[in-house]
């Protein structure tokens, strides 16, 4: 079953989930043990809004928008998934970018910062084949990065592709958008990263501000994220 099918179905509330600021102590805790994400993709794709739902569990009103004008990190904290909190996502940061600095920048930034997770966020409502170019640019140079920094590589566990504001296209033009995310991926990281594993990365629908279709699809999103990345 490919990445995108085992989303089918999965429907979690906020209720599902809990996050918790670390104290001082535990900070230590979390900061050894946890994960860094980096959130990157193009001007107003919805990185922002990702990161402080990742970090605070709300959503910012339909409309809003909110400028990133540096690199932006978050304090650690926990994320507990699950009716119980079963599954546990520790996060050393959560780090935001900004989209205008270019794909080029943001993949050099996954060199410098060694992150765990990468999440690439990209805007559904803009046009495909500048969305497309946006991610062959920086797909093409983490092929670059990830070449040359072989700790980059090996510390990198999960790369997860959003197409974000999904609700504004139909289903044809997903599909259409989805796979040529998936041909970008295939074209410039199989290499860095392997056949196999490329082909396993997550290419999921999202929507990350407040709507009257809930937060079923970004808490899948989180749910998936954290059941990859648990420790």
């Amino acid at each position: 079953m490919d990445a995108e099918a085992q989303t089918v179905g999965m429907e979690w509330s906020v209720e599902m989930m809990r996050r918790t600021l670390v104290t001082w102590f535990a900070r230590l805790t979390t900061y050894a043990r946890g994960k860094e994400i980096l959130i990157v993709g193009p001007g107003s794709a919805g990185k922002t809004k990702f990161a402080q739902y990742l970090r605070w569990g709300a959503l910012d009103p339909e409309g809003r928008r909110d400028m990133t004008y540096g690199v932006t990190k978050s304090p650690a904290f926990v994320l507990g998934v699950g009716r119980e909190q079963g599954l546990t996502l520790r996060v050393r940061r959560a780090v935001d970018t900004p989209g205008q600095v270019g794909p080029r920048q943001h993949a050099k930034l996954v060199g410098r910062r060694k992150p765990h997770a990468v999440v690439v966020m990209l805007d559904c409502s803009s046009n495909i084949l500048a969305t497309v170019r946006w991610l062959g640019l920086f797909c093409n140079s983490l092929d670059t990065v990830l070449r040359r920094g072989s700790y980059a590589a090996r510390g990198l566990n999960e790369i997860v592709v959003l197409l974000n504001k999904r609700d504004q296209i139909d289903n044809g033009e997903s599909d259409e958008l989805r796979q040529a995310v998936r041909q970008v991926l295939n074209q410039y990281l199989s290499v860095p990263l392997g056949v196999e594993r490329v082909s396993s990365i997550p290419i999921l629908d999202c929507v990350s501000v407040q709507t009257g279709r809930g937060t079923t699809l970004i808490d899948g999103v989180i749910a998936q994220l954290t059941e990859r990345l648990a420790t």
